[in-house]
C-alpha cells in the first residue's frame, strides 16, 4: 500500500447535503476497495484562476489515503464520469517527505512602513531637509 493524495473540485451550486454526499461517496469508495483514509480536509468554496464549465468558484476537498494502483484507477474512473466533479488529481506521496497535515490558514503579519515615504515621527532627517520650511520665507 502506498500513500496518495487526491484533490477534487465540486460544482459550487451543490447544496450542503449534496456536497457531504459526494465526499461520503468517495470515502466509501476508498475504504471498500481496500484503502484506508489518513486525512480529509475540506477547504470549502474557493475562487478559481479561470472558469471551468462556466463556474468561477469550486468546492475543494483534499483526501490523503493509503491504497493500491487499482484503487487509484477506480477513483479516477469515478471522478471522470461524475458531472459534479469539475476537476480532480491523484498524486502519490513520498511518505518520508510529506506527512498528513491539515491545511493551516496563513498568518497575517503587519506590514512594515515603506522606507521611501517616512513620517516625521519616524524620520531621523531634520525637518529643514525634508522641504517643509514654513519658518523660512524668502
Amino acid at each position: 500500500m502506498r500513500a496518495y493524495e487526491t484533490v477534487f473540485v465540486l460544482n459550487p451550486e451543490l447544496g450542503a447535503d449534496a456536497q457531504a454526499e459526494q465526499v461520503e461517496f468517495y470515502k466509501d469508495l476508498i475504504t471498500k476497495n481496500g484503502g484506508s483514509i489518513t486525512n480529509i480536509d475540506a477547504w470549502g468554496k474557493i475562487n478559481m484562476a479561470y472558469k471551468i464549465d462556466r463556474f468561477s468558484e469550486g468546492i475543494y476537498t483534499v483526501v490523503q489515503f493509503q491504497g493500491t494502483g487499482a484503487l487509484v484507477e477506480e477513483l479516477e474512473r469515478r471522478y471522470k464520469y461524475n458531472e459534479d466533479v469539475l476537476r480532480y488529481i491523484v498524486v502519490q506521496l513520498d511518505e518520508k517527505k510529506f506527512k498528513a497535515k491539515p491545511r493551516k490558514d496563513p498568518v497575517r503579519r503587519e506590514r512594515k512602513p515603506r522606507r521611501d515615504n517616512p513620517t516625521d515621527e519616524q524620520s531621523d532627517i531634520p525637518a529643514e531637509m525634508l522641504g517643509d520650511d514654513e519658518d523660512n520665507e524668502d
